[in-house]
């Protein structure tokens, strides 16, 4: 690890740099990323999916938020790299400590391509008062990263109308109606996800992510993909020549925005997902339009053909965590059951289902204070044995043709404290809360955030991460533009056909982690002007670990709604033996 952040520093002196920003991105923005990107990791050992990489002559850090602090802690460990605990999730925090140690006249430098639009600018605002300068200069790490892997070539293939419920032509028409009706004629993709979407292309790019590395024009006339000619089967390349879309390599992208007449242009593209390598390719005085893709929001309101996959991918991804649970019930304390063959277990009966392809993010599976790391992610180096005792958290979901899942279960393998069960069923209150709300049209995951919290407030307790983010239809896990918490994406209103997560928790260094989580729908209310949730997601949650006197008669009949709910959904598709132990799990509270 020394030696390469020295060969950065040795090639910052070369470039007279004297601070150099590494984002854990690539140049599309994505939260997940392909491993030719992975420089942050590459120079710091930490691989967390968010944080921030900042090296000066004299000190390296990496910022992170409280999601990772016991991860980053453990991996930087013993480094020459300091965790730098971001206060508020999302925050540039590593640009104001910049602000705050450089000399005036000094130069910061970064990889254009990795940057958003939005963050340069930030960025110039806090460094140019203190007569510091932002330099976009190159990508450094390419010349001291040797054995760098390549950006993937996996060929990318067609996502089905079946599953779909739309096809791409008519997609494109609605992305050409809102361009015509913001008065723009041509608009920029560069998030991943909304052109897997737009095209109707899925790829295997990025781990568990469906997507493929790739750019996207669009205007009145003409699709243009911007893509690797490798990832192009002939038959993939057919289907999309024959519904107008021009394929052109990956690379050929700045070239076509340097084409473009500025007289003759209104480009809509995002602040936030554009790369400043992109926005410097498009010529002066060309009329720019920026706001979030028209696909980043369209993508978020499900069709009833994808809500109906949705329904019923819950019930096989159900039924894969029924048999995991009565598989771990019956073995624990039996044979050697560990963190990671658990999740390995999982897996197989999840691969056992129809149209399974694979996890959508790599399973937590964390045992008494491995729960507590919130996203904390087993190795053989890291892997615990499981035993009768403790508790037991498994935050997992799966990638299938007809939909995405992600489920958090909390589980007692035994002797459960009364402070666990007094945190458990706060828990699982601030869930309850969600799941049953009604709220007016126009409320965001702000408002739902905090009648969530006062469950655990009630005792004493809380949680530093959001409560809720959207989810892709077999596409990335994590998707916008809504989120129950606070920052980015809290301010956005739920509509009818988003897709969130439901995740309340509460984490005890070194000794639990709890966290409940189901997927849920925005549907109307019955009350005229409001909205309320259907809970997608079907399996059971632990009864044991609740205190019953702490819930209300309310909460209580939801909870015995919902297992009802799971039972008749889920025995039909189960074995007998496999019924009666779901009849148990599902007994009234």
């Amino acid at each position: 690890m020394n030696k390469r952040l020295a060969d950065l520093r040795t090639l910052m002196q070369t470039y007279n740099i004297d601070a150099y920003i590494i984002p854990n991105t690539d140049p599309h923005q994505s939260e997940y990323i392909a491993e030719h990107w992975r420089s942050m990791t590459w120079l710091s050992g930490f691989d967390g999916s968010a944080g921030t990489l900042a090296v000066t002559n004299d000190f390296a850090g990496i910022w992170t938020d409280t999601r990772y602090f016991l991860q980053a802690e453990e991996q930087l460990k013993d480094t020459d790299v300091t965790l730098m605990k971001l206060k508020v999730q999302g925050k540039p925090e590593y640009v104001d400590w910049l602000a705050e140690n450089l000399k005036e006249g000094s130069e910061v430098g970064i990889d254009g391509k990795l940057f958003s639009i939005a963050q340069i600018e930030t960025m110039r605002q806090i460094f140019e008062p203190k007569g510091i300068n932002l330099v976009a200069c190159d990508d450094l790490v390419k010349v001291v990263w040797k054995d760098r892997p390549v950006i993937p070539e996996n060929p990318i293939f067609i996502h089905d109308i079946i599953y779909a419920g739309q096809s791409r032509k008519e997609k494109i028409a609605h992305v050409r109606s809102e361009m015509a009706n913001k008065g723009v004629n041509y608009h920029l993709l560069t998030a991943l996800d909304d052109i897997a979407w737009l095209l109707n292309i899925r790829g295997n790019d990025v781990e568990c992510n469906p997507v493929a590395i790739c750019y996207c024009l669009i205007s009145p006339t003409a699709v243009q993909l911007f893509i690797n000619p490798k990832k192009v089967t002939t038959e993939v390349g057919t289907a999309l020549i024959a519904d107008g879309i021009e394929l052109l390599d990956y690379l050929k992208i700045e070239t076509a925005l340097r084409g473009l007449n500025p007289n003759e242009t209104w480009l809509l593209l995002s602040e936030h997902q554009v790369s400043h390598w992109l926005h410097t390719a498009i010529p002066n005085g060309t009329q720019l339009g920026f706001d979030a893709s028209i696909p980043h929001f369209a993508k978020a309101i499900k069709n009833d053909v994808e809500i109906g996959h949705f329904r019923k991918v819950m019930e096989k991804d159900g039924v894969a965590m029924t048999r995991f649970f009565m598989w771990l019930e019956a073995n624990i304390g039996k044979i050697t059951i560990s963190e990671l063959s658990a999740a390995e277990q999982l897996e197989k009966f999840r691969a056992e289902q129809p149209d399974f392809i694979g996890n959508s993010f790599d399973a937590i599976s964390g045992y008494k204070g491995h729960g507590a790391v919130i996203h904390y992610r087993v190795t053989p180096e890291t892997d615990w044995e499981m035993t009768n005792d403790g508790m037991y958290l498994l935050d997992s979901g799966g990638q299938y043709l007809d939909g995405t899942t992600d489920i958090t279960r909390t589980i007692t393998l035994g002797n459960p404290t009364d402070a666990e069960k007094i945190a458990y069923t706060a828990v699982l209150k601030a869930h309850i809360a969600i799941a049953m709300a009604h709220f007016p049209i126009g409320n965001t995951g702000r408002h739902l955030h905090a009648i969530c919290k006062q469950h655990l407030w009630n005792e004493g307790l809380d949680y530093g991460h959001g409560t809720g983010h959207g989810v892709g239809f077999f596409l990335n896990v994590h998707e916008g533009p809504q989120r129950i918490g606070d920052g980015n994406g809290a301010e956005i209103p739920f509509e009818v056909g988003m897709v969130t997560s439901n995740e309340p928790g509460n984490y005890v260094e070194e000794k639990y982690g709890i966290r409940i989580e189901n997927l849920i729908l925005t549907i109307p209310s019955e009350h005229e002007g409001f909205l309320k949730h259907e809970t997608l997601t079907l399996c059971p949650i632990d009864k044991t670990l609740i205190k019953k006197e702490m819930m209300t008669a309310a909460e209580i009949q939801w909870f015995n709604d919902y297992h009802q709910m799971v039972f008749d959904r889920l025995s039909p598709l189960l074995e007998e033996d496999e019924v009666r132990w779901l009849s148990d799990k599902c007994a009234a509270l």
